[in-house]
């Protein structure tokens, strides 16, 4: 190795590394023992967190050479070893002009505009694509919404059923002994659990001793919207138990209805419960808000309250370390607020640099969580809010809302 790489600071050749995919940094572990140390801390630190991408075509000459390029691209700088990928996926999600330029067919087409997945649609889909695309034994989920939410370089990205471009927002899990990301589906023709206790609701999540629910997102097949009522008042009474017990071990919920769900089970899914579950010890911390004006004119008035309660909690310790979601109603789009990707940018200028994922429904489900994590104090900071009626202090099955749940992982 040469003299001006060996006189580099450590510091220097982390920050290096850090812009390296995997596979350039297993390659950089073979030059010496100090570049084997140093490569080796920046894979254990990023196969220890999520990690997210967006894709989009761009055009429709972005035919299926380029769409398995691109993809394969995006993967290989996957750097956790997944235990689950989560995809949120468009509405428009056919594949025709992809199938037939694959086909041997150069004929420039055009796409179809605005249609709705079908499920019976015998045509390639985004998911189908994706899923030649992964490995078979990695546990996948798919979710077809109004919309995908997502972000890339710190700019904001949301993406509504208008628009005549396939695009996926995408979240890999890794394996970590301090927190875990679970999944449970419950399909159709299947009875809906009753999870009336803690005790219920954790044996139904795989909750084990010495670990505790930190978020929640529920993802509700439009079909099946009529049975979430029972089941929120059920996690309701749960959860004022654990806050009136202490508030910071309690758990966030969100989610909303979305038009598709797949597990890849071959099963037609009608809920799943997307499930972050820490050890008690750990330091994982998670706060969301539910933004709802009653006017657009009050809207950043809504907005500067409960952004303001968010940034209070003290989630926000380390850029590198967190995940946020944002499910937000297919009304909340560039037609209402006059601006591409608005409240997205809104969040991200507030939390930068954060990974944040998510979708458009046709429903939503929230409450808002603001624990004091900077204080002893069991404290829930939306006491602080002056005007009670922007509150959900009850998780809610509502419309026209956009929650935004900011999680920190610290071990």
């Amino acid at each position: 190795m040469g003299t001006p790489f060996k006189n580099l600071d450590d510091l220097v050749l982390l920050r290096i590394f850090s812009f390296l995919p995997s596979k350039h940094l297993h390659h950089s572990m073979r030059v010496c023992k100090k570049w084997n140390h140093l490569a080796n801390e920046v894979m254990r630190n990023r196969q220890s967190y999520p990690q997210t991408f967006v894709y989009q075509l761009k055009d429709n000459r972005d035919k299926m050479k380029n769409f398995d390029e691109k993809i394969h691209s995006d993967l290989e700088k996957i750097w956790c070893k997944p235990a689950l990928s989560v995809f949120f996926l468009n509405s428009p999600a056919f594949f025709e002009s992809l199938s037939e330029s694959s086909n041997g067919n150069d004929q420039n087409c055009d796409y179809p505009k605005s249609k709705r997945l079908k499920t019976e649609h015998k045509k390639d889909t985004m998911s189908k694509l994706i899923k030649n695309k992964l490995a078979l034994n990695l546990p996948k989920l798919f979710i077809t919404g109004d919309g995908i939410v997502g972000s890339d370089k710190n700019i904001g990205i949301e993406i509504e059923s208008d628009c005549e471009q396939p695009a996926f927002s995408s979240l890999f899990i890794p394996h970590n002994g301090s927190y875990r990301f679970e999944y449970k589906p419950v399909y159709f023709k299947t009875k809906l659990p009753e999870l009336k206790t803690e005790q219920d609701l954790d044996k139904f999540l795989g909750v084990k001793q010495n670990e505790e629910i930190k978020f929640l997102l529920l993802l509700v097949d439009g079909y099946s919207d009529s049975k979430l009522i029972p089941l929120l008042n059920n996690l309701n009474r749960i959860r004022k138990i654990k806050i009136e017990r202490d508030v910071k071990k309690s758990f966030a919920c969100s989610g909303g209805i979305v038009k598709k769900l797949d597990d890849c089970s071959g099963k037609r899914t009608k809920l799943v419960f997307l499930c972050l579950i820490s050890k008690v010890e750990s330091k994982c911390k998670v706060s969301q808000i539910v933004i709802r004006e009653p006017t657009q004119q009050e809207f950043a008035t809504v907005w500067n309250e409960k952004i303001n309660l968010m940034k209070k909690s003290g989630v926000f310790p380390n850029k590198d370390k967190c995940l946020a979601f944002q499910v937000s109603c297919c009304g909340r789009g560039k037609d209402y607020h006059r601006q591409e990707n608005f409240e997205s940018n809104m969040f991200l200028k507030e939390f930068p640099n954060v990974s944040l994922v998510g979708f458009f429904g046709y429903g939503e489900v929230g409450v808002d969580y603001v624990p004091d994590y900077g204080s002893d104090a069991n404290k829930n900071l939306i006491d602080d809010v002056k005007n009670k009626e922007y509150l959900f202090e009850n998780i809610q099955a509502t419309g026209f809302t956009s929650i935004f749940t900011l999680i920190s992982f610290q071990n």
